[in-house]
């Protein structure tokens, strides 16, 4: 059975500025099953929480400041309130400029781990292009995190250059949580909306049904036409051809 559907907001987040509430109602009107959060736009959690529960949205994640132990209290009191359990963090590039740098980074993913997993939460790694430009970048974090799991966002392991297929094999019993997104895999250019770009969406969506991946999640980072039809169009061609759950 396909995956449920979310959308990280963070795709939105010019319309969150003007109008979060608004926000929420047009991803569950247009059928999306659930969203990562990525900050509350000046809204209590609490608000967010009744929100969502009257659209009928599931909170599957969020993008937080896991790795600065100062937030840890914050965090964890905010994903008990939501009800989810992944916590997710990435980094710039110049944590890949060399194995030295890449263990700096796992130490860090290391210790959140460490804080995290006590109160009942797992942390994830959100990846960029910058990790898959090279051999053994993004493999040695993960291999030096190992209670971590990938968050492996398909559209910038391709644009660096790897096979989103592979690796969603390669980590596919700890691939909870996998980003969606597509476009022409060139680093300064624009996304599209799922579908209309050259990411393999259809092979790498078939090997997540065969692993521990809970949540697809749609996200779109910048696009050169209108972002909500493009939030659209993503939620109307996974749906269509299968390959995803969706409310509609």
């Amino acid at each position: 059975m396909p995956k449920p559907i979310a959308l990280q907001l963070y795709t939105l987040r010019e319309k969150a500025k003007e109008g979060f509430p608004q926000v929420l109602k047009t991803v569950a009107e247009i059928g999306y099953v659930g969203v990562e959060l990525a900050g509350l736009y000046g809204h209590p959690a609490k608000d967010v929480k009744k929100m969502c529960g009257d659209l009928g949205l599931t909170v599957c994640s969020t993008h937080s400041p896991i790795f600065d132990p100062a937030q840890t209290d914050a965090v964890v009191e905010q994903a008990n309130l939501f009800g989810y359990r992944y916590v997710v963090g990435g980094f710039g590039a110049d944590q890949f400029a060399s194995p030295a740098t890449i263990q700096e980074a796992a130490a860090k993913v290391n210790d959140a781990v460490e804080r995290f997993s006590k109160r009942g939460l797992k942390v994830g790694i959100h990846n960029h292009w910058w990790e898959y430009d090279a051999p053994n970048k993004g493999d040695l974090l993960l291999e030096l995190c190992p209670g971590a799991f990938p968050q492996l966002d398909i559209y910038w392991i391709q644009t660096g250059g790897a096979d989103p297929v592979k690796y969603i094999q390669k980590y596919a019993d700890r691939a909870y949580l996998l980003h969606v997104k597509d476009g022409p895999c060139e680093q300064k250019l624009a996304m599209t909306a799922v579908g209309k770009g050259k990411v393999n969406i259809k092979g790498s969506l078939e090997a997540a049904e065969k692993a521990a991946t809970e949540w697809y999640i749609v996200e779109i980072d910048r696009t050169d036409g209108d972002m909500v039809q493009a939030v659209r169009d993503s939620y109307t061609y996974l749906i269509k051809n299968g390959l995803a759950r969706g409310n509609k």
